[in-house]
C-alpha cells in the first residue's frame, strides 16, 4: 500500500496515517465543519456540521465514495493529487486523489476524485477516463522482439471500456445518532422523503439517476450516469454529488 510522509500539510487540510496506517485526508472548515477522506478508495468516512452531528453513517459499506469501478480501479491505485487549503469562511478546502490502471481486458484507465468542504456543504465528483487514445498518440516505433506483445496491447487500447454502474453512492444518518450500515434492503428511486429524513439536500450533475435504500438509522444512495456508458478511447464520463445540510 502507497504511504504518505506522517504529515502533509495545506492551510487547513492536514493528510497523516489514519488507525489503519493508510493516508488519511482531515479537512477542517473555519466557518465550522470537518471530514476525513481515506486514500484507498477515496472514501469520506466522516463529515460533520459546525454542530459537531455525524452525517454520515460508518461501516464497511458507508461513507461517500465512488461507484462502478469495482474489478477496474483497486483501492490502493489511488494516489494524492492536491491538497487546497481555502482562505475565508466562505472559501471551500479540497482534496483530490488520482489513479491510473487496466481493466480486465488491458484496457488503461485514468481516473481523478475530489471532495470539496464549505462550511454545511459537502461534495465529491469523479472523473473516468479511456487513456487508450492518448497512449496511442505517444506510442514508441515497435521492437521487433516484442511484436506481438505489442500487437496485443494496441488491440486492448482500442476495446471500449464498460462503465455500466458508474457514478457515486452514499451512506447518510437519519437521525443525530451515528448509524453502522448493515442488512439494507433493495434500491429504489430516490425521493425527496428518503433524504428529508437525513437532513441532508442532495443535489446531482452528470450522476443524475437516484436510487436510495433505508434500514433503521441509515440510508443508502447512489447517484449514476442516466444510460449505461461505454468509453471509447480517449472518452470521459464524469459527475458530481453535493450534499448540503437542512
Amino acid at each position: 500500500m502507497s504511504r504518505a510522509p506522517a504529515t502533509l500539510l495545506a492551510g487547513n487540510v492536514a493528510v497523516s496515517l489514519g488507525p489503519d496506517g493508510a493516508p488519511m485526508a482531515t479537512l477542517t472548515h473555519p466557518a465550522g465543519g470537518s471530514c476525513q477522506v481515506s486514500l484507498p478508495g477515496v472514501r469520506v468516512t466522516t463529515w460533520k456540521g459546525a454542530d459537531g452531528v455525524e452525517r454520515l453513517a460508518g461501516g464497511p459499506d458507508g461513507g461517500l465514495l465512488s461507484h462502478g469501478l469495482e474489478g477496474i480501479i483497486a483501492s490502493t491505485d489511488w494516489t494524492i493529487e492536491s491538497l487546497v487549503g481555502g482562505g475565508g469562511d466562505g472559501d471551500s478546502l479540497a482534496f483530490s486523489a488520482f489513479a491510473e490502471a487496466r481493466s480486465a481486458d488491458g484496457v488503461p484507465v485514468r481516473s481523478r476524485a475530489e471532495v470539496r468542504l464549505w462550511a454545511g456543504r459537502l461534495a465529491l465528483s469523479l472523473e473516468v477516463a479511456h487513456a487508450g487514445g492518448e497512449e496511442m498518440e505517444w506510442e514508441e516505433e515497435e521492437d521487433p522482439a516484442g511484436v506481438a506483445d505489442e500487437r496485443r496491447a494496441k488491440r486492448s487500447r482500442i476495446l471500449p471500456l464498460p462503465l455500466p454502474d458508474v457514478g457515486l453512492q452514499g451512506s447518510l444518518c437519519c437521525n443525530e445518532a451515528a448509524g453502522s450500515v448493515g442488512g439494507v434492503g433493495g434500491y429504489q428511486d430516490g425521493t425527496k422523503d428518503a433524504f428529508d429524513k437525513t437532513g441532508v439536500r442532495l443535489e446531482t450533475m452528470g450522476f443524475s439517476v437516484v436510487k436510495s435504500a433505508s434500514s433503521g438509522s441509515v440510508m443508502q444512495f447512489k447517484t449514476l450516469a442516466p444510460t449505461e456508458i461505454a468509453l471509447q478511447p480517449g472518452e470521459t464520463v464524469s459527475g458530481s454529488l453535493q450534499l448540503t445540510l437542512c
